[in-house]
């Protein structure tokens, strides 16, 4: 079981990282309105589609409190990512990932993780619940 400060903060960095997302998408296509969801060039922007529970669920059960990139657990920061960013941030989206991984993760994609990682991801997400609220 995770402590509710580490998926509280882990919940934090993740409304953060969506925001920034929201941002430079619309700095990109000098487009702002309030619309609150929307896709802009193929991004999907809008807030935080799950709660602290989902992080819970997501970090113990789906990815077993481990770095879905490079396996690591004890020693490392994880954090929550969206794998498909056309998709929203719902629970059979979201990655858990190292920070170095995430960071290689937003500089080019995921061409940074080696494609048997990749499907082995796929599944694992396949095979989450669907976020039903």
């Amino acid at each position: 079981r995770v402590g509710r400060n580490v998926r509280h903060k882990m919940y934090q960095h993740l409304k953060r990282r969506e925001s920034k997302l929201r941002d430079t998408w619309e700095a990109k296509t000098n487009e702002k309105d309030d619309s609150e969801t929307k896709v802009i060039d193929g991004t999907w922007v809008g807030p935080v589609q799950i709660d602290g529970d989902d992080v819970e669920y997501l970090l113990a059960e789906v990815w077993r409190n481990r770095c879905a990139v490079t396996g690591n657990r004890l020693g490392v920061t994880l954090a929550l990512a969206r794998w498909d960013l056309s998709k929203p941030s719902v629970c059979n989206n979201l990655v858990i990932m190292s920070i170095p991984a995430l960071e290689k993760f937003d500089e080019t994609g995921k061409s940074s993780i080696p494609l048997e990682t990749q499907r082995k991801i796929e599944r694992r997400l396949a095979s989450c619940r669907e976020d039903v609220n």
